[in-house]
């Protein structure tokens, strides 16, 4: 009888394992996608005169790259995630000449994360406990 429980025991462990990971897994999926901003330290970003287009990106997790704009300028770079780790770097971006300081404060938030969660096809952006940006899905 109790080889039974031991087996049943280490099965079930098994299984919350492998439940565990398959949730990581399917968290990290789901940042595979394409988000536009919403806010910066939780000051939500609205279109006016001088932020014609939200900021966007999309980010592709298998290859670990990530693509969108500013609003204004093109930008390309890598990501890496970890379970709920993640960090952009190598961010480059085209150079126009944008109004306002929208890009400038994108950029610097970005180069900040180190972390982040997704509820509700929203994606929360942080540096440590500090939200640093929110998006929402639109694709």
């Amino acid at each position: 009888m109790k080889s039974c429980s031991v087996s049943f025991i280490l099965i079930a462990l098994i299984i919350i394992g492998c439940s565990s990971k398959q949730t990581e897994r399917s968290q990290e999926y789901l940042l595979h996608d394409i988000w536009a901003l919403s806010s910066i330290n939780s000051e939500k970003v609205v279109i006016d005169e001088t932020v014609k287009n939200l900021p966007k990106l999309e980010i592709y997790v298998e290859d670990e790259m990530v693509r969108g704009n500013t609003g204004c300028n093109t930008i390309n770079g890598k990501v890496e995630i970890d379970e709920n780790k993640i960090s952009f770097y190598d961010i480059t971006a085209t150079e126009m000449v944008c109004p306002g300081n929208l890009e400038q404060k994108f950029l610097s938030a970005l180069q900040k994360v180190n972390n982040y969660k997704i509820e509700k096809l929203k994606l929360y952006l942080y540096e440590d406990v500090k939200e640093l940006l929110s998006f929402q899905k639109i694709d």
